[in-house]
């Protein structure tokens, strides 16, 4: 694309009845394409391009000359997507290809298009493992089912063509990708060219909703608006698009003052760099507007059994048992996510979601999410070459907002966890630890143990929680000791001792646990672990105890009891 092409295509413009303000100078760039810049200060608010009716390319258009409705229910542009290939790539001229061609000169072609849809098998590597990659692939099927049927239907289609689709659609080792690098077909209805409209639809059509057509049967109709498409993307911009009935056509104003030598932008919306780099060939550092999915897959039957709980899931497959959840940076780990994870950590003899199994939910969520933190913090290094500058700096960018979306929400667990902890106040194990002198003392004799983070750095924190739990027990039984023993520990014991049906798998877990410290202990300590009933039936009611009530603090391993009961994620 040159400066002279887009020279052309103003003065094509303005020869038939568009009018552009002389304050708005447009040029080409090899990096930047297309785009405009104020060579005198503009106003906010001033009217700066408006383009006649007829120099706007729609579905209508598309219909008249192909003599058909658009027949594809599932896009409502793909018509006029296919139209667009016919005006820059047919070999044969008619009124329409000729009326449009200075539009056609100035857009790109595929060699200098960055979208993920047009790179080599090779440099979609450097997208392994990601969302973005797997939406690339499972666009292109799509794109080529729907350009396959259109074609066919439009009578269109030729040998070549229909090679094309029954290898694409037999292979499942087919590279799309490669396809279009190194195809040298040139007819309107390849697969290329429908592929390179699709693309100019999606990054440079506005919404027909603009031209106020009273028989527009879909939201997402779109027409393509030449000169003022070759404005850049600005998030954030003032602008505004409309009717203008006096002169027929549609007219575009900037809501921002504009200085002298400033770039005059457009905006395209809150888009995510991965919408950016797939529908427009490009990423932003920092984009605010950024986003990632979480895509869950749930065993086959359980999305349905969500529903006793009140949980809306907006984004389902009941076919592929999955769900997809969307992060931002506004909202790194939506509530419906938590809750769902609180679910699936609900024991079975729990009726509800309690703060354990919520905190529990958490910690797995967690594990997922350090995951793909660990991914995109290796990813964004690039190991992978890119044949353009632009393609390894979108990518990059990609990566790094990725990554910073899955750092915001593993911090965002910790911040939750820790706000737990504040607003419920559930019982230390580590509080109730030091104030047992005699238990500690036993600790100390016999395993060398004198202080909680002990516990921890010898691995011996489960034993001790059910050794404690045990003598809580059997003290409660004796009314030994004036300990101050919390009743809903004391009762969930009982409660798991009243319905316990103990299998030979729960005495093989816990038995090598067992034997390492009885009877050892109490002839050691005949005074502590020679009162009560110290079976491995106990150990194993302590080890549900555990389950049902205690919670660890990932970072430093404290433990918390919490009390049984229904926990709101919604306060």
């Amino acid at each position: 694309m040159t400066t002279g092409a887009v020279d052309s295509c103003v003065e094509w413009a303005r020869s038939h009845g568009s009018v552009i303000d002389d304050r708005v100078e447009f040029r080409a760039d090899p990096n930047q394409g297309t785009y405009a810049v104020a060579n005198a200060r503009i106003s906010e608010g001033s009217v700066l391009v408006t383009i006649p009716r007829k120099l706007l390319i729609t579905t209508t258009l598309a219909e008249k000359h192909f003599r058909l409705k658009n027949p594809v229910e599932s896009n409502p542009n793909a018509l006029l997507q296919l139209f667009l290939s016919k005006l820059k790539f047919s070999s044969k001229s008619c009124d329409e290809i000729s009326f449009f061609q200075p539009f056609m000169d100035v857009l790109p072609l595929i060699r200098d298009i960055h979208s993920p849809y047009f790179w080599s098998s090779e440099e979609l590597t450097a997208l392994k493992g990601t969302d973005l990659l797997i939406k690339t692939e499972r666009n292109l099927k799509k794109v080529i089912e729907e350009w396959f049927g259109l074609i066919t239907k439009a009578k269109a289609a030729d040998d070549e063509d229909t090679a094309f689709y029954l290898q694409s659609s037999s292979n499942p080792h087919f590279q799309v990708s490669d396809h279009m690098t190194y195809s040298k077909s040139s007819s309107w209805h390849s697969f290329s060219s429908y592929l390179w409209s699709a693309y100019i639809v999606s990054s440079r059509a506005f919404p027909e909703l603009i031209l106020e057509n009273e028989n527009l049967k879909n939201i997402n109709q779109a027409f393509l608006y030449p000169i003022v498409d070759f404005l850049n993307h600005h998030s954030g911009q003032k602008v505004q698009w409309q009717l203008n009935k006096d002169r027929n056509g549609v007219s575009f104003s900037s809501g921002n003052q504009i200085e002298k030598g400033q770039e005059i932008f457009n905006n395209y919306g809150d888009k995510s760099n991965e919408e950016l780099l797939l529908n427009y060939g490009f990423a932003i550092q920092n984009n605010m507007n950024d986003s990632s999915t979480l895509t869950l897959r749930l065993p086959p039957g359980q999305l349905e059994s969500l529903k006793s709980y009140d949980l809306t899931l907006r984004d389902q497959n009941l076919a592929e048992n999955s769900v997809n959840f969307l992060l931002t940076l506004g909202s790194p780990l939506p509530m419906p996510l938590m809750k769902l994870f609180g679910i699936l950590s609900k024991l079975t003899s729990e009726k509800f979601i309690t703060a354990r199994s919520v905190l529990d939910g958490s910690e797995q969520l967690n594990a997922i999410i350090e995951q793909k933190l660990s991914f995109f913090k290796d990813a964004s290094k690039l190991k992978v070459s890119l044949k353009s500058p632009i393609r390894s700096k979108s990518t990059k960018a990609y990566m790094a907002g990725q990554k910073r979306i899955f750092q915001e929400a593993s911090d965002f667990i910790k911040k939750f966890q820790k706000k737990v902890l504040k607003e419920l106040k559930p019982l230390s194990f580590k509080s109730l630890f030091k104030s047992d002198k005699t238990f500690v003392n036993t600790l100390t004799l016999t395993f060398g143990v004198t202080k909680y983070d002990d516990l921890v750095t010898k691995n011996f924190l489960q034993q001790a929680l059910l050794l404690w739990i045990v003598r809580a027990h059997n003290l409660s039984s004796r009314r030994a000791e004036n300990l101050a023993l919390p009743q809903f520990i004391l009762d969930c014991f009982e409660d798991v001792k009243s319905c316990i049906v103990i299998e030979k798998d729960d005495v093989h877990e816990y038995l090598a646990f067992y034997k390492s410290i009885f009877p050892q202990l109490s002839m050691k300590i005949p005074e502590v672990y020679g009162k009560g009933d110290w079976s491995i039936k106990n150990f194993i009611i302590a080890g549900t105890v555990i389950d049902r009530l205690v919670w660890k603090l990932p970072a430093s391993q404290e433990a918390f009891f919490f009390e049984r009961r229904p926990y709101d994620l919604s306060s």
